[in-house]
């Protein structure tokens, strides 16, 4: 599942709101108060594999006058890359 960056905008508690959460009580239900089944709860889904992305490999730093890294970032694109 994946979300974009802004998708919702939170909203932050005020402190008189978390001061009145701390008092409330907090009731507890078992499965049995609600007429539920442990298959009812269960898990939908399944984790099948997790893995990390492929390490990316450091950047390059072009020395020099600007028309040379500008010469040497084509032909880094051209060969390396292979984007132009």
């Amino acid at each position: 599942m994946t979300a974009q960056q802004g998708l919702n905008e939170p909203r932050y508690p005020s402190l008189p709101g978390i001061m009145k959460a701390k008092k409330k009580p907090l009731e507890e239900l078992e499965l049995d108060d609600l007429d539920l089944e442990e298959e009812d709860v269960e898990a939908k889904t399944k984790t099948i594999e997790i893995y990390l992305p492929a390490k990316k490999e450091a950047g390059k730093v072009l020395d020099g006058e600007i028309s040379a890294q500008v010469s040497e970032l084509v032909q880094l694109l051209r060969s390396e890359a292979k984007v132009i």
